[in-house]
C-alpha cells in the first residue's frame, strides 16, 4: 500500500494553461459622498491571469463635475489614486458626472447624490445567549425610511477605527419596508470601551445592483447553486469596467459603556 501511494503521488503534475492575453482593459473605481473628505478615484488597467501586480495608470486626466457648474480637477498622488485638491461634498439632488482622459480614449460615468431620511439614533445592547454568536454588545439601530420603493442602502461598520465587513456588502433594499419606521440589529460583537462607528449611505439601484453581483462572484464556490463566472458590468462608458459611484453618508458614533 505504501509503495502505491508513493506512485500515485508521483503522478501529480502542474498543468499551466496557455490563456489567451485579450489587452489591458482600463478599470475605473470611484466612491465619492457628501463626507469632508477630497474626492477619489482610481485608475488602473486588468491584468493577464497569472500577473502578480495590477497596473497603474499615472498619466490620466480626471475630472468630476455637478449639474450646478462645479468641476473639480482630480491629480495622481500614488498607486493610481487621484484626489482632488479641495473639498466639495456632494449635494442631495445633485448629479456627478466623471470625466477621465487616458491615451485618446475618454471615459464618463454619472450618477445622482440621493436623499435619505437621517438615523434617529443607535445603541449598543448586551446579549449573553445570542444564536450562533458570542456573547458581547450588539448594536441596533433605529432609522425612519422614505416612502416611496426604489431606495436602496449600504451600511459599514467599524470597531476602533477597524472595517468589520471588509470582505463583504452590507446592502437592502426598501421592497418590503417601504416608509416603515425601522429597529435593525448588526452580528458583530463589541466589548467595553470600543469605539464604534456606523455609516449608511443611500445608494443608487444600479450600484445597489453592482455591489450584489461584485459578492456573487467572490463568493462562488463551484456549486451548482453558485453564479455563473462571468465580468461584471458597472456604469462606466466606452468599455472601461468598474463603477463611479456618488453615496449620501449619515454617521454615526458611540463608545461602548
Amino acid at each position: 500500500m505504501l509503495m502505491a501511494l508513493v506512485a500515485l503521488s508521483s503522478c501529480r503534475d502542474e498543468v499551466i494553461l496557455d490563456l489567451n492575453t485579450i489587452g489591458p482593459v482600463v478599470v475605473i473605481e470611484g466612491k465619492i459622498s457628501n463626507d469632508s473628505v477630497p474626492l477619489s478615484v482610481r485608475v488602473t488597467t486588468t491584468a493577464d491571469y497569472y500577473s502578480l501586480t495590477i497596473p497603474i495608470v499615472t498619466d490620466a486626466f480626471v475630472t468630476i463635475g455637478d449639474n450646478a457648474g462645479t468641476i473639480d480637477t482630480l491629480y495622481h498622488d500614488s498607486a493610481g489614486y487621484y484626489y482632488s485638491k479641495y473639498i466639495h461634498p456632494c449635494k442631495v439632488g445633485n448629479t456627478y458626472t466623471l470625466n477621465v482622459k487616458y491615451k485618446d480614449k475618454t471615459y464618463t460615468a454619472s450618477e445622482q447624490c440621493r436623499f435619505q431620511l437621517p438615523i434617529d439614533s443607535i445603541k449598543v445592547i448586551y446579549s449573553p445567549n445570542r444564536p450562533f454568536f458570542p456573547a458581547g454588545y450588539y448594536l441596533w439601530e433605529w432609522a425612519g425610511e422614505k416612502p416611496g420603493i426604489g431606495d436602496c442602502y449600504q451600511w459599514d461598520l467599524y470597531r476602533n477605527d477597524t472595517l468589520l465587513n471588509d470582505d463583504f456588502y452590507f446592502t437592502n433594499d426598501d421592497q418590503l419596508v417601504d416608509g416603515q419606521y425601522l429597529a435593525s440589529d448588526f452580528p458583530f460583537p463589541y466589548k467595553l470601551n470600543d469605539r464604534l462607528v456606523l455609516e449608511q449611505y443611500a445608494i443608487s439601484r444600479q450600484y445597489f445592483n453592482y455591489l450584489n453581483a461584485v459578492q456573487s462572484q467572490t463568493n462562488r464556490d463551484g456549486s451548482p447553486f453558485s453564479a455563473p463566472p462571468s465580468n461584471i458590468g458597472g456604469n462606466v462608458s466606452n468599455g472601461a469596467m468598474g463603477y463611479f459611484a456618488v453615496r449620501n453618508l449619515d454617521r454615526k458614533k458611540l463608545t461602548v459603556k
